[in-house]
């Protein structure tokens, strides 16, 4: 088994959801996991022009807390965020010092807006944002795969999914 799993995905997709759900199983499992956010690892503003998603930010800090992490003992790092391209993948193994297992989370666009609409944390101009953004990285991420594997959430509970992203991630 691969040291770090990333969650990848649109918005609304489960990301976040699902890795909780996986951290508990490896925990279950005896593994050691440690569970890390990307979004909040690069909650700052503004971000540079050149890097509009805060990549290497979030990088530099996953860096950091991995290795606090490791020093604490742990040894599976699980990782939610969205990976767009080689590049942020290639910042997140420099992160982690080694490679990751990316998994994209997929779900219908329809589903994704009614997700992002219901945990209502965003509102206005900022929800009708998001919901588009999410409906075009999905796109984007499945036409530009770059990930490992791909597990659907649709019509599916987190656990479900995190079982199942568990069972692809040893295996």
């Amino acid at each position: 088994m691969q040291t770090a799993l990333v969650l990848s995905g649109p918005p609304g997709v489960g990301k976040t959801t699902v890795g909780w759900r996986v951290f508990d199983r490896c925990i279950d499992l005896e593994l050691a996991p440690a569970f890390a956010d990307l979004d909040l690892l690069g909650a700052a503003w503004p971000p540079p022009v050149d890097d509009p998603h805060q990549a290497r930010l979030k990088a530099a800090n996953l860096s950091v807390i991995w290795s606090n992490y490791r020093a604490a003992g742990h040894r599976r790092l699980i990782v939610a965020g969205v990976v767009e391209n080689p590049a942020e993948r290639q910042l997140l193994e420099t992160a982690v010092g080694g490679p990751v297992v990316i998994c994209r989370l997929d779900a219908p666009d329809a589903e994704l807006a009614d997700r992002i609409r219901h945990r209502g944390r965003e509102a206005g101009d900022s929800l009708d944002h998001l919901v588009r953004r999410a409906s075009e990285l999905s796109a984007q991420l499945t036409a530009d795969d770059i990930s490992d594997f791909t597990v659907s959430t649709a019509d599916r509970t987190a656990e479900t999914v995190a079982d199942e992203v568990v069972k692809r991630w040893i295996s």
